[in-house]
Parts: structure tokens; sequence; C-alpha cells
């Protein structure tokens, strides 16, 4: 009886415990801290749309996924953006291909295309559809070590503010004009006026001492740097839109990623370049009053102007493409399709 009764006792006693390993809860998945930086501000309009990033993915994993940042370049310059995010200074890094043409010449391909498609949305959409389709854009990026883009943000379309009025084309004769992309000094060239490349933190007194007459930076730069206090002409036109500003990853810190928060960051990605477009355009609006505040007079570039502008032009997509296919990149296939992705949301460009 004794055997029997020690028996029935090992038997309760195992299953008890094993009931009690079934009811124990699993342990939760460990705690992700992944460390961001940006070169620029956490209070510059550009700052939105990582900011949404990172707070949606953080609300959305319950505080699985956690980031660490850095913000207006304590821990990345702007030369610095792509060699930290390969090397994994960084996790994530607030990405700009117009910061480094030279390694990402793919990827700043829209500085080559001038009177195009002005609206934020659609110009982003093409952006994420390029990379969809034609995967050297990707490649470019892992060639460095840095995963796929996550977010496409537009800036505002490269537009006027000057000293003196600018109504017309034959305005531009003789003027100099500062900017930063240097695929724009061909264009400047084609009617006469002069390029100074330029950092845009160092126009104001440019302007203000009358050594170069003119700026040319999307409205938010003008707003964010008040260039309207010392150039009291704004020039519309739509001269150039580019989606220059994107999210990257390192892209050892991408493969270490599950499957399932892979697509969640691609789908915040886009959800954030929503959050970037609305803050922006609000924005915009403000830049706009605050431009009326100081005085300042508007006019706009006629169509008539813009075809003759884009007739004096070289091919400059063209020869882009020659120059990416020298390199053995598919410059071709890229202003095709943006050319083709462009007709398809409507656009039609001055001159073909």
């Amino acid at each position: 009886m004794r055997n029997k009764g020690a028996r029935v006792w090992i038997v309760i006693v195992v299953l008890t415990v094993s009931a009690m390993l079934v009811m124990e809860p699993k342990s939760a998945s460990p705690q992700v801290i992944l460390k961001f930086a940006s070169p620029l501000p956490e209070k510059s309009i550009y700052a939105a749309g990582p900011m949404a990033f990172l707070k949606k993915i953080e609300d959305r994993t319950k505080g699985r996924i956690k980031f660490q940042t850095f913000w207006g370049g304590t821990l990345v310059k702007p030369p610095e953006v792509v060699d930290s995010c390969g090397r994994g200074v960084v996790d994530l890094v607030h990405g700009l291909w117009i910061y480094d043409p030279g390694k990402l010449p793919l990827g700043n391909y829209d500085y080559n295309f001038f009177f195009n498609e002005p609206k934020l949305r659609t110009q982003a959409k093409i952006k994420r559809e390029m990379f969809n389709a034609i995967p050297a854009l990707n490649n470019e990026l892992a060639k460095y070590n840095i995963g796929p883009a996550l977010q496409f943000m537009a800036v505002s379309s490269y537009d006027f503010l000057s000293r003196v009025p600018i109504k017309t084309l034959d305005d531009f004769k003789g003027k100099k004009v500062a900017h930063s992309p240097v695929e724009h000094v061909p264009a400047y060239e084609s009617i006469g006026a002069v390029s100074v490349i330029t950092p845009a933190g160092a126009v104001y007194s440019m302007l203000e001492r009358g050594l170069v007459e003119i700026a040319a930076y999307p409205t938010e730069v003008f707003n964010m740097f008040k260039m309207q206090e010392v150039a009291k002409h704004f020039t519309t036109g739509g001269f150039s839109m580019a989606v220059s500003i994107s999210l990257w990853i390192n892209m050892d810190k991408w493969k270490s990623l599950t499957d399932e928060d892979k697509q969640l960051f691609i789908e915040v990605g886009k959800e954030a370049d929503e959050v970037h477009i609305e803050e922006l355009e609000r924005h915009i609006d403000q830049a706009m009053e605050n431009k009326k505040k100081a005085g300042v007079k508007f006019y706009t570039l006629s169509d008539t102007d813009k075809k003759r502008w884009g007739a004096a032009m070289p091919d400059l997509p063209t020869e882009w493409a020659k120059k990416m296919e020298a390199k053995g990149l598919p410059g071709r296939q890229v202003v095709d399709k943006y050319i083709e992705l462009s007709a398809k949301y409507g656009w039609v460009f001055p001159r073909k």
C-alpha cells in the first residue's frame, strides 16, 4: 500500500508541476533599443516625418522597440549620414541624398528634372514607386550597408526670393543666384544667370550685403532663415521639385528584425510620409503669410517663360543618364521610368 500511495503522490506532484509550467506566461520579447540620429534640428520642419515614424513604431510595439535620439548634428554631421549608418554608428539616420550625391548619384536623380510635377504627395509617391520598380536604387544604399529606404519626403518647389523684381525670364540675365544643388548650375547658365553655390545658412548675409541678387531654395528654407527680411520679391514657377529626404536603416540591423517588424517599418514609413506632407503644407502656408507680413511682393513666371527656359537648357536628364551609364548604373532606365510615372499622374513637361 505504501508503494502504491507513493506512486500516487509522485503522479500528483508531476501533474501539478506540469500544470504550473503550462499556466506560466511566456516571457515577453526582449526590448530593442535603436539609435537614431539626424543632422537637422529637432524643431526643423523636416523632422516631422522621422519623429512620426519613431513614435508610431514605439506605440505599435507597445514599447518593445524604442529609440534613443540624437538631433541637430550632435552625433552625425551632414557629410556623415551615409557612413554613420552603414558602419553602425547609428541604427537609423535622417538620410538626405543631396548630402552625398557622389556616393548616391542614382537616388539624387530628381535634381536633374526641371519644371516637374509640383505636388508634394505625387512626387513622394513617384519616388517610392521608383524604388519599388528599380532595384538599383536600393542597391546603391546596400553598397554602403544600408537597408531599403523607409521614407520618401519631398521638399517644396525651388522658387526665387530676390532683392530686385524677377517678373520674366529676361530678368535673370546677369544676376547672381545663390543655390545649393550643383545640378542646377547649367540651368542658370542657359539663361545668362550666374550660379553661386551656397549653403542656405549663409544666404541671408549675402542677400543683405548685395553679394547675390537672387536666392533659389524651397519656401520652407526661406522661412527657416528669415530671408524675407532682406529680400522683398518672391517669384514662383515650380522650377524644381525633389524628394531629397529619407530615413535609412543599417543593413545588419535591418536583417536582424523579424519579418513582421520589417513589414511594420515599411508600413509606418508610408504613414509617416503623410505626416511629413501635412506638416510641411501647414508650414508653407505660414511661411507665405510671413512673407506677406514682411512686405514681400509676389510674381509668377509665365508658362511661356517656362517653355523658353526649358528650350534653352541642355537636355540635362539625358546628360545625367549618360554619366550614370558610364559608371555602369541604369541612368536611362531611371530617367525613362521617372518620365513614365510623371505622365501616369498627369504631368506634362514644358519640353520633351
